[in-house]
């Protein structure tokens, strides 16, 4: 068996465009794997011959999803280009700003954008509640963690709103599902559990935010960070600021 050259492109459910190639052996190892970004959006280029001052805020609104990301980056490249070292302090909001972005992000990327390409929303009409309920025991165990929702109470809600949206002919973010297919490997109780935490991830990712705007100002585009350091002192000084991040 000779080598195998697989490309997969566009890679979906993603934000952006991304490319994938990979060398594949004899043994059906990978031995080679290259990803490419495949649309050249320009931020430098817009930024190029403006106030320093400007560029993040300009830069995280040209990408939604990773805004607070584009921000500080932007910000940290004009510190580099007057070798600028921010106060400790600094460091540490601009961290937690950072982290409470990378939480939202796993949370929307793992359950919004692409776990309705394995869950079956449909399927999950004809799931048995308490059935689904030991199954999110049985994983969460699995993983040496708390379930999120494991009561089948819980499970009967969720399913009966999706039960309620199929009757109704109203899938709503639901609507453009292949539900049905065979492709879909997932039991009824399996795809309960996976619709009932993409609900739940909703509320999560609405704390994710919360946590992202107190130090940040708001959220999306975060307006805190600036060269030099942060406009949030006060905040950092506030028992009770540090203590709602740390709660949420």
């Amino acid at each position: 068996m000779s080598k195998k050259h697989i490309i997969v492109d566009p890679i979906t459910r993603i934000e952006g465009h991304l490319r994938i190639e990979a060398v594949i052996d004899e043994n059906n190892k990978i031995t080679d794997a290259y990803s490419s970004s495949t649309m050249f959006r320009g931020i430098e280029t817009i930024m190029k011959g403006r106030d320093p001052r400007d560029c993040g805020l300009m830069a995280m609104r040209i990408c939604g999803v990773c805004t607070g990301t584009h921000y500080q980056r932007s910000i940290e490249a004009v510190e580099d280009a007057f070798k600028i070292t921010i106060p400790k302090n600094a460091r540490i909001v601009r961290n937690l700003i950072q982290g409470a972005l990378y939480l939202h992000d796993h949370l929307v990327h793992f359950y919004h954008l692409h776990a309705l390409d394995f869950v079956d929303v449909v399927s999950a009409t004809k799931a048995d509640p308490q059935a689904a309920a030991a199954e999110a025991v049985k994983w969460a165990e699995v993983a040496g963690a708390t379930p999120a929702i494991s009561g089948a109470a819980e499970f009967k809600a969720v399913q009966d709103r999706i039960i309620k949206f199929v009757k109704e002919g109203r899938l709503g973010i639901f609507g453009n599902g292949y539900w049905g297919n065979p492709h879909y490997k997932l039991t009824p109780e399996q795809n309960l559990l996976g619709v009932a935490h993409y609900l739940k991830a909703l509320d999560i990712q609405r704390d994710m935010a919360k946590m992202q705007a107190i130090f940040g100002g708001k959220n999306p585009h975060p307006q805190s960070i600036v060269v030099g350091g942060v406009t949030c002192v006060q905040d950092i000084q506030n028992p009770a600021r540090i203590a709602l991040f740390k709660n949420l």
